[in-house]
Order: C-alpha cells, then sequence, then structure tokens
C-alpha cells in the first residue's frame, strides 16, 4: 500500500520528496533536467549533430529534403541552427502513413533495428491511421523519459496505479505508455480495461466504469491514469455512490486540457470520499514525442524531463523562432532517435514554451506554459468563424470548465435555420449540471463568461451528461460541435 503524500509546496519540500525515495535519490545528479542551460544546450547540440548524421544517411523522407532545400545535414551543428530548416507538416507525414519517416537501420544493429513497438498518430486522406515506429533502442530509452517523468509528477514505486485508459482497437500512447511509465519505475499496476465493446468479440473482453470503480476500492488503488474527462465521470459516480476512495492521491489527467476548475471539482469530490490532499496532473502529451510532459506543480508548465532528447520550439507558419513565452506553433525535433524520427515537425498545437528556470522546481529544461487560463495548447485546427469572428475555443471552453455546478458541457455551432446555410450562426452550450444547482443563475454566469470570453452570447440548454458524453461509447469528450453545412 502506498505510503501518505503530502504535495510539495516549493522546492526544498521537493528536494525532500525526492531524497526520501532512493531510486531518485541515488540518480538524481544523471537527471538532465537539473543541468544547467549551458550543459543541458551542450547536450542537445551534441546529440543534434549525431541525429543529423542519421537522417542525412537513413532518412527517405529528410535525405530528400535536404536536396530540395539545398541544405547540407553537416552545418546543422547548433539548435539554434535549426532555425535554416523549413518546418515539416503533418501534411507530409501522412502522405505514406508515415513511412518515410522511419529510419533505415543495418540489420547488424540489433536494437536499432528490431521494432519494438507501433503506435499510430493522425490520419491521411484515405482515412487510415499513420503508424509511428519505436525500436528496441527507442523503447529503453523510453524507459528513462518515464523514469524522469514520474519523478516529475510525484509518482513512486510504492504507488499502485489503475490504467483506465480505453482499451482501444487502434494502439495509443495512452494505454501503453502508461504500462511502460508504471514499468520504470516498478509501480504496481492495474487494468480497467474499458472501452467501447466492438462488434464480434464478446462483451466482456471490455470492462465498465462500475467495474473500475469497485476495484480501485477494493484493491486500494491510490493512482489512476486515463483520459481527464472519463475520470471525472468515473469519480462522480463513485461519490454518488458513496464509495471509499480515501487512498486516492495522485491522477493522471490526460488526452485533454484538464483546467484548474475541473482539477479542484475532482478534489473536492474525492475528499468527500474520504481522501487528504491529491495531486491532479493534466500532462501535456502527444504521439509524436511517444510520451507526456509533466507538471512539477499543477499548472506550473510541462516540463520536456529529458532535454537531451527532444528540442521543443514555439514558431512561426514560415519557421521562425519565437521568443520565451510568446505563443506559436509547437515544433519538436528528435534529437536521439532510431525508428520514427522528426526535425522541425509541426504537431499541430499552438503554445508557448520558455527555457527559463522554473520557479518552482528549479529544473532548467524546457517547459511548456499556460497560454489560454489554465490550459497548455490549442488545437490548430480548431480555430473557427462563429457570426463573422475567428474565436478559439480553448478560451471558452476555460471559461466554462472552471464554473463551479457544471459537470459537463458542449458547445455546438449551428444555423439560425438548419435548411439555410447563409442564416445568421448560433453558438448553443450544452450543460449537465450538478443536482440542486441554481439553474437560472448559472445560466446568467455561464452567458457572461463565454460573452466575456470570446464576445458571443451563448444559447444554454440544460442536458442529461450523457447527451454530452458516454463513456461506454466515445473515448473522450467533445467539447465543441461545429453543425454548420459544409462548403
Amino acid at each position: 500500500m502506498a505510503k501518505p503524500f503530502k504535495v510539495p509546496r516549493n522546492r526544498q519540500e521537493m528536494m525532500d520528496w525526492i531524497n526520501s525515495i532512493p531510486l531518485y535519490r541515488d540518480e538524481h545528479d544523471k537527471d538532465p533536467s537539473f543541468k544547467s542551460r549551458e550543459e543541458i544546450r551542450e547536450m542537445q547540440n551534441a546529440n543534434l549533430v549525431k541525429q543529423m548524421e542519421r537522417l542525412a544517411k537513413q532518412s527517405p523522407f529528410y535525405r530528400e529534403k535536404f536536396k530540395e532545400w539545398g541544405i547540407d545535414p553537416a552545418s546543422i551543428r547548433t539548435v539554434d541552427d535549426l532555425e535554416k530548416v523549413p518546418p515539416t507538416s503533418k501534411a507530409d507525414y501522412m502522405k505514406d502513413r508515415g513511412e518515410s519517416f522511419r529510419l533505415e537501420i543495418d540489420p547488424s544493429r540489433i536494437m536499432e533495428y528490431i521494432i519494438y513497438e507501433i503506435t499510430y498518430t493522425t490520419g491521411t486522406t484515405t482515412g487510415l491511421p499513420s503508424r509511428f515506429y519505436n525500436t528496441t533502442y527507442d523503447m529503453f530509452m523510453q524507459s528513462w523519459v518515464f523514469h524522469i517523468g514520474c519523478k516529475i509528477c510525484y509518482l513512486e514505486p510504492d504507488d499502485f496505479v489503475m490504467n483506465i485508459f480505453p482499451y482501444h482497437f487502434i494502439p495509443h500512447i495512452g494505454y501503453y505508455k502508461t504500462v511502460h511509465f508504471a514499468s520504470a519505475i516498478g509501480m504496481s499496476m492495474c487494468w480497467g480495461y474499458t472501452g467501447a465493446p466492438l462488434p464480434g468479440f464478446p462483451r466482456t473482453i471490455h470492462r465498465s466504469m462500475q467495474k473500475a470503480i469497485d476495484d480501485i476500492e477494493r484493491k486500494k488503488v491510490n493512482a489512476l491514469s486515463g483520459i481527464g474527462s472519463y475520470i471525472r465521470r468515473l469519480i462522480i459516480a463513485a461519490e454518488e455512490q458513496g464509495r471509499d476512495f480515501s487512498r486516492i492521491n495522485k491522477i493522471q489527467a490526460l488526452g485533454e486540457a484538464v483546467p484548474k476548475g475541473m482539477r479542484d471539482d475532482m478534489r473536492r469530490r474525492l475528499q468527500n470520499m474520504g481522501a487528504g490532499e491529491v495531486y491532479i496532473s493534466n500532462a501535456f502529451g502527444f504521439t509524436e514525442c511517444q510520451t507526456a510532459f509533466q507538471e512539477c506543480c499543477e499548472l506550473g508548465g510541462a516540463h520536456t524531463g529529458t532535454p537531451d532528447l527532444f528540442f521543443i520550439e514555439a514558431v512561426d507558419e514560415s519557421g521562425k523562432r519565437k521568443p520565451d513565452g510568446e505563443p506559436g506553433l509547437l515544433c519538436i525535433t528528435h534529437l536521439d532517435r532510431r525508428g520514427t524520427s522528426l526535425l522541425r515537425y509541426l504537431v499541430g498545437d499552438i503554445v508557448a514554451v520558455t527555457n527559463e528556470q522554473c520557479p518552482f522546481c528549479g529544473r532548467n529544461d524546457t517547459r511548456i506554459v499556460t497560454t489560454v487560463g489554465s490550459t497548455y495548447g490549442t488545437r490548430t485546427s480548431e480555430l473557427m468563424k462563429v457570426k463573422g469572428t475567428l474565436i478559439n475555443p480553448e478560451i471558452m471552453r476555460d471559461a466554462v470548465a472552471n464554473t463551479p455546478g457544471v459537470v459537463e458541457y458542449q458547445f455546438v455551432i449551428t444555423k439560425e435555420r438548419p435548411d439555410d446555410p447563409y442564416s445568421m450562426d448560433v453558438l448553443i452550450l450544452k450543460v449537465g449540471a450538478d443536482e440542486g444547482v441554481d439553474r437560472a443563475a448559472l445560466e446568467g454566469e455561464l452567458k457572461e463568461k463565454v460573452k466575456r470570453a470570446v464576445e458571443l452570447t451563448p444559447k444554454v440548454e440544460f442536458v442529461p451528461f450523457s447527451e454530452i458524453f458516454n463513456p461506454g461509447q466515445t473515448l473522450k469528450a467533445v467539447r465543441v460541435v461545429d453543425q454548420r453545412p459544409k462548403g
């Protein structure tokens, strides 16, 4: 059973926690995130030179691109030289489902040749997902990435975590990387094995949310890892049943933005079930880095953790790097990979990054920091025009998610007359509210908050939770639905 956990409030308490765990204390001098900024830059530059050599010799995609761009790969010696390289887009990756981004490796290098794992990223014009390859070398390196990540977010060997990511027909990093990060530090783990049933398979393959609740209580689980909205619905159901969740003290709420209000709501409900202090991490994860960048304190920034393996930038559309703290397109470069390898790849998010020392923990790695309210990134594909105004949906999502009394919500953009594509846009806010809440007062508060956020006043409709998000049918809640005619 996990020992009682007190969330560190400052750097000294964090270091006391690290020193209380032999696994972390004994390797602390090897932790790259605590190296000086100068040492980190030296490691990044040294690894980049070697990675550029690999790309020039072994990457079908970049080998051709270097010729097209007129760039000598050997001239890229430092991470500052990367600005000479045009960004790579998702469209480039999707053309052949990522196959040309996989390095060609000499079979004699067995750890670099064996494909240990394949996960999948964005779809293609054919509707098929794109592959992302990890060699044995990459997987062993990821064990170190997960080790550092667990240390950042206070997971420890004595924790007992339940993996409640859905067991999906497409292998995704949430489900499988939870297995790997637990293994990396020797945590005990059990599986919720949740997810929608698949045609042709017996229902017993997947287990229900109710079974997960039963197991959390019975097995004395103290940590949860899953999609944020699913975890919250599970906690709400458990609270309604009066369950004993007193051992829960750590949550990895991933896969989507989990604003401060949502975290506070989950924490309050857990404490109603007997829990003490609860640390809720909304790490920033994406397939292209095969990990999630963790928070050392809630909303304190998403740490890369291993800056010698990833170089993160915020750039404009031409690839020019933005100053620290200024929003731009998230651009990643792998510095030490053997399977799928990316160079200045645009992930598809708008973020802000900083290389300044973290004021809470003192780490010197790159962090992704909040740009809108209490979330880390906005998908570029989500920017939309409503009533002629370009809006960032993350702003209105953040406003609603941080409103007490809101359990589920969904924005629907439609037309005043569905049969008339030229009629006025209408913004509808569907809300699943707490029992006993003053709905009239909540409606007024939500209208005012959304109007202040995006200068649009929504029509508020109160609906059952399941109309917005049914955990047995979908992976995560869809917060914005555009029902306007296309074209």
